[in-house]
């Protein structure tokens, strides 16, 4: 163990009334328990490897706890569309949904799409559409959104929801295996050969690096790609989570980190997004 990156732990902690807090070595702000529930060797042995800086991120101030009231303040700042409003109210009620991208993770990616100017984007993962119905409506009017999704029932759900918005005629829904249709839009030609400005990676977890790599060839240089739930929901730095998805995850994460292709921004949005521009 990197003794400039351990923390203080007890071996044998006394009651909690009489223990005393523990610090950090660099700022000796004391630890809350959350900030010491896995150790750095937990973390090693799967696979997660943290720097000294980053640990000591992880007891500073540098972020706001965001509580279910500061949330809806947050929120109350940047009320969300009616339109999508109702795909919110609708998918509140279906099996996982929790699946659906946050509304700030949206006004984001509107927001960015605008300053880009962005006029092609893929969406791989679709669900109940809510994320692909913000960034129809942030593309302006010849623009183009390539929806990939493959549960039908849910993709006629959305598509009800894009048209009724009016943005259905910006989006080209696909439907089936997410790999294989993008493989035929990287052999295709003509208008589905010209470069994507834009991609946003919100599905199948244990695909998603091949997702990655599609859609690092289909944007252009200086586009971005986007790729969701990259903390899922802390598990990545849960030395006991050892599951199929979560390694995956961590690939990925790691990967992107090491990528020279791209320059990487990670933002603790929603449950967490990697934003990759490409270079």
């Amino acid at each position: 163990l990197d003794q400039a990156a351990a923390v203080i732990l007890s071996p044998m902690p006394p009651p909690a009334s009489a223990r005393p807090a523990m610090q950090c070595r660099w700022c000796e702000r004391a630890l809350l328990p959350a900030q010491r529930r896995a150790s750095l060797p937990q973390l090693r042995r799967s696979g997660v490897h943290l720097s000294a800086g980053a640990r000591h991120v992880a007891c500073s101030s540098k972020f706001t706890n965001m509580t279910e009231a500061l949330y809806s303040y947050v929120m109350d700042l940047q009320p969300e569309p009616r339109s999508l409003r109702n795909v919110s109210e609708y998918t509140k009620d279906v099996p996982a949904g929790h699946m659906k991208s946050s509304p700030e993770q949206v006004r984001l990616f509107a927001l960015l799409l605008k300053l880009m100017g962005a006029r092609r984007a893929i969406e791989i993962g679709v669900f109940t559409g809510y994320s692909a119905l913000g960034i129809a409506q942030a593309l302006p009017g010849d623009g183009v959104l390539y929806a990939f999704e493959r549960d039908p029932e849910v993709l006629e759900v959305a598509k009800a929801f894009w048209d009724k918005a009016g943005v259905g005629h910006k989006i080209r829904p696909v439907e089936g295996n997410a790999v294989e249709e993008i493989q035929r839009l990287l052999l295709g030609d003509g208008a589905e050969k010209e470069p994507f400005d834009f991609a946003f990676i919100d599905a199948n977890k244990r695909a998603q690096m091949t997702y990655y790599e599609q859609c690092l060839e289909l944007v252009r240089p200086g586009g971005l790609v986007i790729v969701d739930n990259v903390l899922w929901y802390g598990r990545v730095v849960d030395g006991e989570r050892n599951d199929k998805i979560t390694l995956a995850i961590r690939e990925l994460n790691e990967h992107m980190k090491n990528d020279e292709r791209v320059e990487l921004t990670v933002l603790p949005v929603g449950d967490g997004i990697a934003l990759c521009r490409k270079l």
